[in-house]
């Protein structure tokens, strides 16, 4: 079992400054979820996969906890099984260094996906 309190950890050792978490879905025919940002976002028009940043707070949110809350406010894709998949740094818009936990889930064809009001549109694409 991984334990993700140590690699927060040690991410904020290596100065990283915000957790985030992203979730890839793919369908059972292989399609990959994708959803588009809203015109109020930060960047509108982009297409992501579901994810964001872990609550801050006194303790550090667990990593898998909000990869599933992201998923589910963002997609309405609620209790699905994730799998750990790899982490990804990159600088965010706000000139902040990032460390992003990515896990993916494995849906059936045809499951319904209710966006929240930061997204505007979805689609399952092929690789």
């Amino acid at each position: 079992m991984i334990d993700f309190r140590v690699l927060t950890a040690s991410a904020f050792r290596e100065g990283v400054e915000r957790i985030g978490v992203g979730v890839v879905v793919r369908d059972h025919s292989g399609r990959i979820l994708m959803i588009r940002c809203s015109a109020h976002d930060v960047l509108p028009g982009l297409w992501e996969y579901p994810g964001g940043g872990l609550e801050d707070g006194k303790d550090v949110e667990d990593v898998e906890a909000g990869a599933a809350r992201e998923l589910a406010e963002e997609t309405g894709l609620a209790g699905l099984p994730l799998e750990y998949a790899r982490t990804l740094d990159f600088t965010n818009q706000n000139d902040r260094r990032v460390r992003q936990f990515v896990f993916t889930a494995v849906v059936p064809d045809g499951t319904a996906v209710t966006l929240s009001a930061d997204h505007d549109a979805h689609v399952l694409v092929t690789r």
